[in-house]
């Protein structure tokens, strides 16, 4: 299918590229290199070129290299290089602009090479850090006793253009995931024409459960502030949350089902899950305390709120070989499986995908040495839902 973002850009999805007026039968080896202040980051594969002498990389099977399926971007997201820290990863995949070198060569005979200008989707994006001064206009007395002080509370990224003035919105509960966060996914989405609040969430070591607390004035005081805004579709926002986060994006959701168009969730429980040590939950409802599950390993169906009080899409995502949650599958399935009718309803049940199903496509970040694969297309899966389900909105 024809990708729902086409830019050259380090998050990247399979676009056609091919090499022409090669000698047919020849073995080369294709070599991509990045090269910063931070090192080098390289990757090979090597083909057989075919009797037209034309060989197309999204339907060529690969030899010796670390994908084995036809793979045109496979090259990019299996880049190998330094260990970054994350404002430094941050910097180099999504604000930089990096050049990376792709080489044909025949042996020692380079027979092709081209060099890629990689764009960073957050360059340039507006982007301001929201405080509760600027919901209490919105708010009136709601706002939690603990966050009455002016304090930050996310991150909002605006997608509104000259094109398009009034935007649909985003509320997401940020993944601390390396490659998974705002700083990643926030940039992608406002790509796709909505704008994004993100309110921060951190993770247990374990990865699964949170470690902080949000409560349902919080969330619906981010509901009121963007209703207030001008520059946002009122009727068309979306609740966000993977991994440890996913489980506060499915309770926002339902919490709120008049003022929420759709959810996309990946890779964690559908339940709360209680805060380790403490048996409290993560999140309040009226200053009261929900109930919440001590565990992840079983998945208990009547923990999980109902999702057929959503009306508009609904994307649920995970990596059957999900090592941080292993049963991640099982709690898509009993969380679809609240919902009477899956009309709207898209699901990507990765065969042999890990946990970090929702980085953004072509990054390589999060991804094994070898058999990195089959997570890289359920991301590309993930990501044409959700951008296919901002871009109907966005056009009305």
């Amino acid at each position: 299918m024809t990708p729902p973002l086409v830019r050259y850009s380090a998050v990247l999805w399979p676009v056609p590229l091919q090499l022409v007026g090669a000698e047919p039968g020849a073995r080369l080896r294709f070599t991509a290199q990045l090269t910063t202040s931070h090192g080098s980051w390289t990757s090979a594969a090597t083909y057989t070129i075919p009797a037209s002498g034309t060989l197309d990389l999204a339907r060529a099977r690969p030899q010796l290299a670390p994908f084995t399926e036809p793979d045109s971007a496979g090259l990019f997201w299996s880049l190998r290089g330094p260990r970054l820290g994350d404002d430094a990863a941050v910097r180099q995949w999504m604000r930089d602009t990096i050049h990376v070198t792709v080489r044909a060569a025949d042996g020692d005979r380079v027979v092709a090479s081209r060099r890629f200008e990689l764009s960073g989707l957050a360059a340039g994006l507006p982007e301001r850090t929201l405080y509760t001064r600027d919901l209490r206009a919105a708010i009136d007395a709601r706002v939690p006793r603990e966050t009455h002080e002016d304090v930050p509370l996310g991150t909002f990224f605006s997608a509104a253009t000259l094109e398009h003035p009034r935007a649909p919105a985003v509320v997401m509960f940020d993944d601390p995931t390396p490659g998974a966060s705002a700083a990643y996914t926030a940039p992608l989405i406002a790509q796709f024409g909505a704008s994004v609040v993100s309110i921060p969430i951190s993770a247990s070591s374990d990865g699964v459960r949170s470690t902080g607390i949000v409560s349902d004035t919080t969330v619906q005081a981010v509901l009121d502030w963007l209703a207030q805004r001008p520059d946002i579709v009122h009727d068309q926002v979306f609740v966000y949350g993977t991994g440890a986060s996913e489980q506060l994006a499915v309770w926002a959701a339902t919490r709120f089902p008049g003022r929420v168009r759709g959810l996309f969730v990946a890779g964690g429980a559908a339940a709360l899950l209680c805060l380790s040590p403490a048996q409290v939950a993560p999140a309040f409802d009226d200053s009261t305390g929900l109930p919440c599950l001590g565990s992840p390993a079983t998945v208990v169906s009547s923990a999980i709120p109902s999702i057929g009080n959503i009306n508009g899409p609904i994307v649920v995502g995970c990596g059957k070989q999900d090592a941080v949650l292993p049963n991640a599958c099982d709690w898509q399935r009993a969380l679809v499986a609240t919902r009477l009718s899956t009309f709207g309803v898209q699901t990507v049940y990765a065969e042999g995908a890990g946990h970090s199903v929702s980085v953004p496509p072509g990054l390589p970040i999060g991804l094994p040495e070898a058999g990195g694969q089959p997570t890289e297309k359920a991301r590309v899966a993930f990501w044409n839902a959700v951008g296919r389900a901002l871009l109907r909105a966005v056009l009305g």
